[in-house]
């Protein structure tokens, strides 16, 4: 499972970056084993998941990437750190099942709102400034597939 790549808190500011897409993924995979049934829809948010993951793959490149860059100091992740919990908290509850399709569309809005609001927050990321265009590039992605989710819903609801 996903979770197991996961620190349980990330320290700097990347780390705590590609956990969140980590979780993502998390949230999709079990949006996907809730709807197992229903293959369209499973195969729809296994295919969300790897989005994710891809995100975090992609951060980790260019950190690697830029490893010689400069750090201009760190900046408080507490909005970050606290939308992971709640990633997290979601999660558990897609685990447990039970959840309708609505309700599934409806968290993966809320999560791809506060992801593309955290990806388009720069300050958050000043500290890693090679990052900017990456991270404005990731927002309008998160935006893009929150309203994707509103059409899916429209589908498969």
């Amino acid at each position: 499972m996903v979770e197991a790549e996961l620190p349980d808190v990330p320290t700097g500011v990347v780390d705590l970056a590609v956990a969140i897409e980590l979780e993502c993924a998390a949230l999709y995979e079990a949006y996907g084993r809730s709807f197992a049934k229903r293959a369209e829809l499973a195969t729809f948010w296994k295919l969300y998941a790897e989005a994710e993951r891809y995100h975090a793959a992609t951060i980790r490149i260019h950190q690697a990437s830029f490893a010689d860059a400069p750090v201009s100091g760190q900046v408080d992740p507490t909005g970050a750190q606290t939308f992971l919990s709640e990633l997290r908290a979601a999660r558990v509850v897609a685990d447990r099942g039970g959840c309708t399709v609505k309700e599934a569309m409806a968290t993966a809005r809320w999560v791809e709102e506060a992801a593309a609001e955290l990806h388009g927050r720069t300050q958050f990321f000043q500290s890693h400034p090679y990052l900017a265009e990456l991270f404005t590039k990731m927002a309008e992605e998160d935006a893009a597939h929150r309203d994707l989710l509103t059409t899916a819903e429209a589908k498969f609801g």
